[in-house]
């Protein structure tokens, strides 16, 4: 059988936790904190964009500088273009 200071305790602390709980309900806006998520994602998110075509333009200027031709993608993609205007002509 619990001891009566442990009983106060537990009692305690789940007054504490609500009253936190209670605190953050008080101060703090549910819509504000959505928007702010989703804010934060779109940031997130246009910020990865652009870091992936800047690297990419990066990593394509160097390839073609050090070896004086297009990137392997690029390469191929140029090869197939020529494949289908020939076929087109015939």
């Amino acid at each position: 059988m619990p001891k009566k200071s442990d009983v106060v305790e537990e009692q305690l602390a789940e007054l504490r936790q609500d009253l936190r709980d209670l605190w953050l309900a008080l101060r703090k806006d549910p819509k504000k904190q959505a928007r702010k998520e989703r804010m934060w994602s779109i940031l997130a998110g246009a910020l990865g964009a652009a870091a992936t075509i800047g690297a990419r333009m990066a990593a394509t200027k160097i390839w073609t500088r050090l070896t004086g031709e297009p990137p392997p993608p690029a390469q191929k993609a140029r090869e197939e273009a020529a494949k289908v205007r020939q076929e087109a002509s015939l």
